[in-house]
């Protein structure tokens, strides 16, 4: 037994020793990447870029995006870089990137390019360095907020036969004889991928530059000559599954996806502090292998990564539009949604007991801020089945964790007011998104229409509404978010200005409210020392003092915190209660001062 042990460390020992040897004949072995005089950015003036590397080889470069290697143009005494933007469109040239495509007339206009350098060093040894991608844009100006995002690959990858962007050859072949027998599906359709450089850059350099996989996003967009992505990390890509940067906060991530619609870049900042999942953002100008393409914002994807890193939990099932994210028991998780659906819709839940249950497997709050989100920003596209995103964590050993296992809400697509149909509904602001008419509204789901007969539901959403109105949605807070995208309330004629009046008059309807909205007046003299929370609503008392209105249908619970170092000292106005919480009517509208004071 003991020679046994003694040959097996022996054995590890040499191993150990084989992949030092190994590393270091790698080492020795091993091209450096070239590197560039200036790396990728924004220049006012031309200039030649200079590529240096060692002497034992030689530099081969492109400027197309295309793979460098061998064969490619070999580097000598500079590469010339110039502004291009006067030149010919290539991408935005393509014809075949739309099904009827012959009726399909590209914009001839040039737009804006940079130059794309693709370089890679081949020593004596014929041993390839990695590759070097930098994105140069000469004369032209960084955008005002965020980000470019230069995207690099292989021509064909994209716009070849095979490409990804592009109906493909087996589509143009039916195409061009006459639409003949069944149409093949064109290559956008499909879902594949390919890998391309991502390279992010602000004004002076890149903040991320990696391989990673391209995917064509979203259903009826794929149809649109300017269609959405999905970038993902994967190790075969780049080693590694997460971006190399930390695009948003303190989080690492996986997967993005690029989306053109505002109002679903800022309802994330709007309703950061909701109990429901959103997407933060980041805008981006997008260029292909130097070609702009088009403005859009760079959204969170609801992936693993995702949960892992905003909930803490490392699985999850996820459910959109209906169906199961892939996952190995999905047979079991599948069943277990649509139960409960069927369940949700067939129960009378005005039963104490049935709405006990429901409580149990769903998240209530959840449910409300996200059904309210979607109602505020006029989204009617949206139902049980469709553009509907939820989760919760799986079964673990039979039992579930309670809170983490209750289904939660994504907000997810809420696009709608970019194509809201006025002289069907009527000006956006005035839409009435409980019932709109002959497209069904929030009346037409499962969820709600269940759920709306439930006293204790109808008193927690009529008071959730009233609070997002107050605080999330209120013309102060959404003037402050879209100023960091560049947009003012004047957006979309007013929309976020106007809308408040209209959501008080439908949420009065579709809940036979009798009692009217009055004002409630929360301040305080030392802001520093403490929070006061409404309801739900955390509020914001920077300026010693908020004002919100409320149906006095409904009292509202007033709770105050008192910060480090301080105490709550007691409620000054209209209120008997002395406790940190107190729960008071609004008949007549009140006015509450929170008093604190320091620890002696």
């Amino acid at each position: 037994m003991r020679r046994r042990i003694l040959l097996i460390v022996f054995s590890c020992i040499l191993l150990i020793l084989s992949l030092v040897i190994f590393d270091r004949i790698n080492a020795r072995n091993a091209a450096p990447m070239p590197v560039p005089s200036v790396t990728g950015g924004y220049y006012e003036n031309g200039f030649t870029l200079r590529l240096t590397a060692p002497s034992n080889g030689s530099i081969y470069y492109t400027t197309d995006g295309s793979t460098p290697t061998a064969d490619s143009t070999l580097y000598q005494d500079g590469i010339p870089l110039k502004n291009r933007s006067s030149e010919q469109n290539l991408y935005n040239s393509v014809q075949n990137v739309v099904t009827d495509w012959k009726n399909y007339t590209p914009d001839p206009r040039p737009v804006e390019k940079g130059t794309v350098i693709r370089a890679v060093f081949v020593n004596e040894r014929d041993i390839a360095s990695e590759i070097l991608t930098q994105t140069y844009f000469i004369g032209l100006q960084p955008p005002e907020r965020g980000y470019t995002l230069s995207l690099v690959f292989d021509y064909d990858d994209l716009f070849g036969e095979d490409g990804i962007y592009v109906t493909g050859k087996e589509y143009d072949e039916w195409y061009l004889n006459d639409g003949a027998g069944e149409a093949p599906l064109p290559n956008f359709m499909a879902k594949r991928e390919v890998g391309v450089t991502a390279e992010l850059l602000d004004i002076t350099r890149d903040v991320m530059n990696q391989r990673v996989g391209l995917r064509i996003q979203g259903a009826s967009t794929r149809e649109q000559q300017y269609k959405r992505f999905t970038l993902t990390a994967r190790d075969e890509y780049s080693g590694s599954t997460v971006f190399d940067t930390t695009l948003y906060d303190g989080i690492s991530t996986h997967s993005v996806m690029l989306k053109s619609a505002l109002p679903d870049a800022i309802v994330g900042n709007l309703v950061a502090d909701r109990s429901v999942a959103f997407q933060r953002s980041i805008p981006v100008q997008v260029y292909l292998n130097g070609e702009h393409w088009y403005d859009c914002y760079i959204l969170e994807r609801y992936d693993e990564q995702y949960f892992r890193q905003h909930y803490q939990v490392d699985d999850r099932v996820l459910v959109e539009n209906g169906m199961v994210d892939e996952r190995p028991d999905f047979n079991e998780e599948q069943y277990d949604y649509e139960t409960f659906m069927d369940w949700v819709k067939d129960s009378d839940f005005s039963d104490p007991a049935e709405w006990d249950s429901f409580q149990k497997q769903a998240d209530v709050q959840s449910y409300i801020d996200y059904t309210v989100i979607n109602y505020f920003l006029c989204n009617l596209d949206y139902g049980d089945y469709h553009n509907y995103v939820l989760w919760r964590a799986p079964t673990f050993g039979g039992r579930r964790r309670a809170e983490l296992a209750k289904w939660k809400w994504c907000i997810y697509d809420v696009d709608a007011l970019t194509w809201v149909n006025e002289e069907k509904y009527g000006s956006r602001e005035s839409v009435n998104v409980f019932s709109p008419g002959e497209d069904g509204g929030i009346n037409a789901t499962s969820v709600f229409s269940s759920l709306k007969v439930n006293s204790e539901f109808r008193q927690q959403f009529v008071i959730s509404f009233m609070d997002m109105l107050n605080n999330n949605f209120a013309p102060a807070n959404v003037e402050k978010v879209l100023a960091d995208y560049g947009y003012t309330l004047d957006w979309m004629d007013g929309f976020f200005r106007k809308r408040p009046a209209y959501a008080v008059q439908h949420l009065a309807e579709e809940f036979d409210l009798t009692g009217s909205p009055e004002t409630v007046t929360v301040t305080t003299a030392h802001p520093e020392m403490g929070s006061v929370t409404v309801n739900t609503s955390l509020l914001d008392l920077s300026s010693g003092s908020w004002s919100g209105q409320y149906f006095t249908d409904y009292p509202i619970t007033v709770t105050a915190a008192a910060n480090d170092g301080y105490k709550f000292v007691g409620w000054k106005g209209d209120t008997g209660g002395a406790g940190e919480t107190v729960t008071v009517s609004v008949d007549g509208g009140i006015t509450l001062e929170a008093v604190f004071a320091k620890v002696q």
